[in-house]
């Protein structure tokens, strides 16, 4: 009887615990959408600059809805390319802030790598994205952005240049690291 009682015990304490670590993981990931939801609208402001657009919602499963000026919401299907390209640049750098922010220190922050982020941009987004990455170093610490790209206004902002060449015939390729005053030539 005593070792029933003792496992009886137990399985009720196991319950417990996991009632427990339910509502722990609930509440954790609320909290994570609602800071993501934060971070998403703050850079989203930063990038985007029509006005056709009042916020973006996120719900628990982290599905999106962007909202118009007017207050109808809007599914990401809707959107142009360009305007794709603008959320989705603002969901990663909310989504890297989210995770660098949570290291606490422990860890230096990792990169953040923009791997050809002007696809479907207009210039006035692309300096935009400019000042995305000039908050991103200065306000939110991330000491090292790479950023891929052939556009020659992000080109000539770098602090560092790394030129990746393809030879044809051979398929490999070479990068070479130039001074900022060495433009590449193809």
């Amino acid at each position: 009887d005593a070792v029933v009682e003792r496992l009886e015990s137990l399985y009720a304490e196991a319950e417990d615990l996991q009632e427990m670590y339910g509502n722990l993981r609930a509440d954790l990931r609320q909290r994570n959408v609602e800071t993501l939801e934060w971070m998403l609208n703050e850079t989203f402001d930063l990038v985007y600059q029509n006005d056709s657009y009042s916020r973006i919602e996120l719900d628990e499963e982290y599905r999106l809805t962007i909202y118009q000026k007017d207050g109808r919401p809007l599914a990401p299907d809707q959107l142009s390319g360009g305007e794709r390209a603008v959320f989705n640049l603002s969901l990663r750098g909310a989504i890297y802030r989210l995770l660098s922010e949570g290291i606490e220190g422990t860890a230096p922050t990792p990169p953040l790598i923009l791997d050809e982020p002007t696809v479907f941009l207009d210039s006035g987004h692309v300096t935009q994205l400019l000042e995305l990455i000039s908050f991103m170093r200065e306000e939110i610490g991330v000491e090292q952005i790479v950023v891929v790209s052939h556009v020659e206004e992000l080109v000539d902002a770098a602090d560092d240049l790394v030129h990746v060449r393809k030879d044809a015939t051979s398929n490999r390729s070479r990068v070479e690291r130039r001074k900022k005053t060495q433009l590449p030539s193809d």
